[in-house]
């Protein structure tokens, strides 16, 4: 367990954080006393006095010490061995001592001189260690044992639980002397590779604390204090008992090496001069190189101290950027909390103190409400403190957004055009059916006596029959594929129609009341698109009120809108009618009030609304230029105002021809085509009936095979226009290739622009919808035949 020992008081800023080892004796240790000691332990309290810094000391084994300094818990080292691959992370002092390495073995072992002779061996090591990078390289790396240290070592070996131990001739003598170990002696053997600098390491990013204990160990050089710690802790580990001739040579040697050591601490402060002042100049040249770029950079940039303050970050720094991006002027000062300084968003002040808590990287998008902007803020871990970038993305976010917006509408617009294919397809078979429908009944209604009991029965089949018809046209015109035709017609008749549907929607749970206009005005309008505006505004009334009892109100009234009005909805002077929609609902806020009309807005849940049905009222609206309001509050429900212009012509009622009524030929021939066997059946019984002759095929060759044997004996040619093989277009063509003034009707339950366009090329003499009626297919053979 690492502990932090620090007999000073809590300074203003945290110190400096040193790892203490109390296992690498004689650099440092813990003696028989508990007390902290040690050759490393003594260089760094003399460099705290020559530099005037104090640091917090972190003790702890060597296997805990080493890795907190690997991930960042501590700030330096005291004691550490330079390896190349530990500069991807720590930056080296000048060594203070460097020893060579040597083979320690048991005192009766002769048959061991030299790296070479330990294969096979039992060889003892300390993880990671130089001893262990060296015996691996040389391809001894099978019969390591590993031990916790050293000293581990040393005693294992001494036990004879291993041959030799690798290690720095310096440490194992004294180790092996204060250990007391009477088998172990050191081989007189230089192991080429083992050199080892102990340094003082210092975490990356730390170029001053380096720069300064570099001048802490250059001052205690220079003023001698490092020989008197390097000869407190190594000079005994000089042999004794020489006889007088070894002493007094050794006087003389000790003078030559006085005077050596003097030469070398004058290079060596020389050189620790230069180097300082290398440093110097560097860090200079960094420090000015980061004030350009913090300063200078667009992004926005925060350091952020993260260290206790009860959680709450501080604002150390801040760059121009990010002044003018938090709008703080000149501020904010330095110290100042990051929830004050971005009071102003609580939401990013909290993401940010969540970060911060986290302490790892962390990049996300921030949305800023005003002024509406978007952030992209990342953030970097710094020792104590956090580096905050905010980047301004708006632009990009805003275009990717408008993408989003474009691919949504995309979608959407695919699934219309999907819907209104399905509508076209379901139209043009149920027109098929009303063909038949009606025209039997029509052919029944004529073989049927004045006053027969049945007539009434069929009469209100044929009234079911027109109404089916108008639904088909209704979904034909949502698909696009019918003409708008606005004529003078009655609200209140579709009013009351469309309640019909909504009270099926509703089932039971909702009261409908109708207010008709009673002058009997009309509106010029296509029936289908006012029934489709009526539908989606009922329809989303009584989806609003979620089958809880409720009413839904209809009213009618003629009205003059004012002139602020008229000016705000860009309505012409006149009399218009007003339909109010009320329903009983929750109402909707000013925000969604607001967007109601947006295209594919929706408050509905993913899957239950386009967000369509408003914006394509307001559209249909705007086409019968009038216009539509909304009123509504919370808790109160919703008024829906429709304005139409009222005609100024009333329009004559239709009047239905009966069968009786329409015009009879006189034995001309028709040629009809048509791939539904029930058509084919019924049109041929109407067109006899109405005095034709009549060849009908379900074939266009076969017709066309008829047609080829005789083309002046045909007065016309109707044909459905899809059918299989040769279908209706093709049929023409070839008809008018062989008779081009012959008259073609071209038949269909839907048309396309495309289909009406070639048609037209072709000189088709009419395009007709289906259901083909007895009506209109008496009015087309007079106008083709009889009136020809």
């Amino acid at each position: 367990m690492v502990a932090v020992v620090c007999a000073w008081s809590e300074p203003a800023t945290p110190l400096p954080r040193v790892g203490v080892l109390t296992d690498n004796y004689p650099f440092s240790f813990v003696d028989l006393d508990g007390e902290q000691k040690g050759f490393s332990c003594d260089l760094l309290t003399e460099i705290e006095q020559a530099i005037g810094l104090k640091f917090a000391r972190v003790t702890g084994s060597t296997t805990e010490i080493n890795p907190a300094f690997v991930d960042g818990r501590l700030e330096m080292l005291q004691s550490y061995v330079e390896f190349p691959d530990r500069q991807a992370y720590a930056d080296f002092s000048v060594p203070y001592l460097v020893l060579s390495g040597t083979i320690f073995v048991s005192k009766d072992e002769n048959q061991i001189h030299s790296l070479a002779d330990l294969r096979g061996r039992r060889i003892l090591a300390h993880h990671n260690s130089l001893g262990e990078s060296v015996l691996r390289k040389a391809g001894l790396g099978d019969t390591l044992i590993f031990t916790k240290s050293v000293e581990q070592s040393l005693v294992a070996l001494d036990r004879g639980e291993g041959d030799a131990v690798l290690v720095s001739r310096l440490n194992g003598i004294l180790m092996t002397q204060r250990l007391g170990l009477k088998h172990v002696k050191a081989l007189d053997v230089v192991v080429e590779g083992y050199v080892v600098r102990y340094c003082f390491a210092v975490r990356k990013g730390h170029p001053e604390m380096l720069a300064r204990i570099n001048e802490g160990m250059a001052i205690l050089v220079r003023t001698g204090r490092f020989d008197v710690l390097y000869r407190k802790w190594f000079g005994r580990a000089e042999p004794w008992g020489y006889t007088k001739e070894q002493i007094m040579g050794a006087v003389a040697g000790g003078l030559l090496l006085a005077l050596l050591i003097a030469l070398w601490a004058a290079w060596r402060q020389q050189r620790l001069h230069r180097q300082i002042a290398r440093q110097s100049a560097d860090l200079q040249i960094g420090a000015e190189r980061y004030r350009g770029l913090f300063e200078g950079t667009s992004d926005g940039l925060l350091v952020l101290d993260i260290t206790g303050h009860g959680l709450k970050p501080m604002v150390l720094q801040t760059n121009p950027a990010a002044r003018r991006m938090l709008q703080t002027g000149s501020g904010p000062e330095p110290g100042a909390r990051l929830d004050h300084v971005l009071a102003g968003d609580p939401l990013l002040a909290e993401r940010l103190s969540a970060a911060a808590r986290a302490n790892l990287v962390t990049e996300f998008e921030h949305e800023i409400k005003e002024p509406a902007a978007w952030w992209r803020v990342s953030l970097s871990p710094l020792g104590g403190r956090l580096l905050v970038s905010l980047r301004d993305i708006t632009e990009q976010t805003q275009a990717r957004l408008r993408l989003q917006r474009q691919d949504e509408h995309m979608r959407q617009t695919q699934k219309i055009e999907a819907l209104g294919t399905l509508a076209g397809g379901i139209a043009h078979d149920f027109n098929n059916l009303l063909t038949s429908i009606m025209g039997n009944t029509e052919l029944t209604l004529l073989n049927l006596k004045p006053g027969h009991p049945e007539a009434d029965s069929l009469d209100q089949v044929m009234k079911a029959s027109r109404r089916a018809q108008q639904l088909v046209k209704q979904i034909l015109s949502f698909s696009r594929r019918s003409e708008v035709s606005r004529q003078p017609l009655k609200l209140s008749s579709l009013v009351e129609e469309v309640i019909d549907f909504l009270r099926a929607i509703a089932r039971g749970t909702v009261e409908f009341t109708h207010q008709p206009e009673v002058s009997g005005a009309l509106i010029p309008a296509d029936a289908a698109q006012v029934h489709q505006v009526l539908m989606n505004i009922g329809n989303n009334a009584i989806q609003a009120m979620r089958g809880t009892p409720g009413r839904l109100r209809f009213v009618e009234e003629i009205v003059r809108p004012d002139a602020a009005t008229q000016q705000q909805h860009d309505l012409k002077p006149g009399r218009y009618l007003r339909l109010m929609v009320s329903d009983t609902g929750p109402g909707m806020t000013s925000e969604v009030l607001n967007r109601v009309f947006e295209p594919f807005f929706t408050t509905k849940p993913m899957g239950e609304g386009t967000g369509l049905g408003l914006s394509v009222v307001h559209g249909i609206m705007l086409q019968h230029e009038g216009a539509v309001m909304v009123d509504s509050e919370l808790g109160k429900g919703t008024r829906f105002y429709l304005y139409f212009p009222v005609a100024e012509k009333t329009a004559p009622a239709p009047v239905a021809q009966s069968a009786q009524a329409v015009e009879r030929g006189r034995g001309e021939h028709l040629l009809f085509v048509d791939d539904d066997q029930a058509i084919v059946d019924t049109v041929r019984k109407v067109l006899q009936r109405l005095d034709y002759k009549v060849s009908a095929y379900l074939r266009a060759d076969e017709a066309l095979a008829e047609f080829a044997a005789n083309p002046a004996g045909l007065d016309l040619v109707i044909s459905d226009l899809t059918m299989p093989g040769l279908n209706g277009l093709q049929f023409a063509g070839r008809v008018r290739a062989l008779r081009p003034e012959l008259p073609v009707v071209l038949v269909s339950g839907y048309w396309t622009e495309a289909d009406l366009s070639e048609a037209r090329r072709l000189g088709v003499a009419a395009t007709l919808p289906k259901p083909l009626t007895f009506d209109l297919l008496g009015r087309i053979a007079a106008d083709h035949v009889l009136r020809a």
